[in-house]
């Protein structure tokens, strides 16, 4: 069976776990003989399914760099893959040797994401970096154009701004993703014999979905025929920071958004931070019950200046931003923050939060599409590449942020 029908029987079999779940604690009872014995056997199939599923995509895996039209080591035992190569290659109609190699296993990557394939679109594997002397697994970590590169996916998260909020990531997924997010549960002291009051644990879901990133890019013809390391490094970094950026501010809009973040309010039409007001971040998340261990601000530039000039008490030496911490707390600064919102009469108010970030999750589908248009800007000498990437961003406990929309910082 196929890695994608043994997911395809898991996911059927954790959707019923989820039911037997509601079923139980919709009625605030235990599970009954019968259904602890359904809930471990699916526990178990799922385990076994696991492994059946790593083992097939093995062979799957091997079986690709085997096809038919895998090329030779013996007849191009040096062959180095590279971005712009393989974009060439898919610009000029003859994918060949290794870039029809990772053209191949992009296509797979995608495909098992469900998403369509275009025969125009150049595919760059999640880690193309493995894609360096054609068939031959023993020296690919050594032959690369670059031997510090990683896939496209992987390095957007080198330096990001979410990287620094410690977001977890979660790449490489398959399908539609359904996490279960749990409520409360109650402990109470009891006598020996005392019967322990009923709680409702309401069990809900993050659902993450690939949504498609579109980024658009024109490219000189003489650049897509360099051979140059350098040339071929700048073309990657510049996919990655677009699409790096995007995923950023998607996250803060998402943010700034939710209804159920901890407000703090500086006034009508805005105010300036205060000491009460910065202490209130960390006092309004603390009472969410936020792992205040973990927790950081996340600041812009301007609220950095302010809280620079922002004293401790009147007349005194020491500020709410000294020693690159905030009244003690760690900070992440970053031009992503907005600077440019309204209030009533207010406007360029800066926005602001603090909670723990480790909630928030970066979900990645599979590999990079490059559509290649070597027409719309062709009397120009270019051709355009039409990128689509697939990502979600959301957040397992948004009501764990204190939120700020309206600070007068400038």
């Amino acid at each position: 069976m196929k890695s994608t029908e043994l997911k395809q029987l898991r996911s059927q079999k954790l959707i019923s776990m989820g039911e037997l779940i509601d079923t139980k604690n919709a009625e605030s009872r235990e599970f009954n003989e019968t259904e602890k014995g359904s809930f471990d056997k699916l526990d178990g199939e799922i385990r076994d399914l696991d492994s059946k599923i790593e083992a097939a995509e093995k062979e799957e895996n091997y079986k690709l760099r085997m096809a038919s039209n895998a090329p030779s080591v013996v007849a191009k035992s040096t062959e180095k893959y590279s971005l712009l190569g393989h974009i060439e290659a898919v610009r000029s109609g003859k994918v060949s040797g290794v870039f029809a190699e990772a053209q191949a296993e992009g296509e797979r990557e995608l495909r098992e994401a469900g998403v369509a394939i275009n025969s125009n679109a150049a595919y760059i594997p999640s880690n193309y970096r493995d894609f360096s002397v054609t068939g031959d697994s023993g020296a690919k970590g050594g032959n690369t154009v670059s031997t510090e590169a990683k896939g496209i996916i992987e390095s957007l998260f080198e330096g990001s701004l979410l990287d620094k909020l410690g977001a977890s990531k979660m790449l490489g997924l398959v399908g539609n993703v359904k996490m279960p997010k749990g409520g409360k549960v109650v402990s109470s002291w009891v006598t020996e014999n005392g019967t322990i009051a009923k709680s409702d644990h309401n069990i809900g879901s993050v659902d993450l979905t690939p949504n498609r990133l579109a980024t658009r890019l024109a490219v000189s013809n003489q650049l897509l025929v360099q051979s140059s390391s350098s040339v071929d490094a700048y073309l990657r970094k510049e996919i990655e920071k677009s699409i790096q950026k995007a995923l950023d501010e998607k996250y803060l809009e998402n943010l700034l958004a939710a209804s159920d973040t901890q407000a703090v309010v500086m006034g009508t039409n805005g105010a300036a931070l205060t000491v009460a007001k910065v202490q209130e971040f960390v006092s309004k998340a603390g009472k969410a019950e936020v792992d205040i261990a973990n927790a950081k601000y996340l600041i812009n530039y301007n609220v950095w200046a302010a809280l620079k000039a922002l004293a401790k008490a009147s007349g005194s030496d020491k500020f709410m931003l000294e020693n690159n911490l905030i009244d003690g707390m760690p900070f992440v600064v970053s031009n992503r923050v907005p600077s440019n919102l309204t209030k009533g009469t207010g406007t360029n108010l800066s926005a602001m939060a603090f909670g723990d970030f480790s909630s928030a999750i970066v979900a990645g589908w599979g590999a990079v599409e490059i559509v290649v248009d070597p027409y719309t800007a062709s009397g120009d000498g270019q051709t355009i590449l039409n990128l689509g990437s697939y990502f979600d961003l959301k957040d397992s406990h948004f009501e764990g942020k204190s939120v700020s929309k309206d600070i007068v910082a400038v």
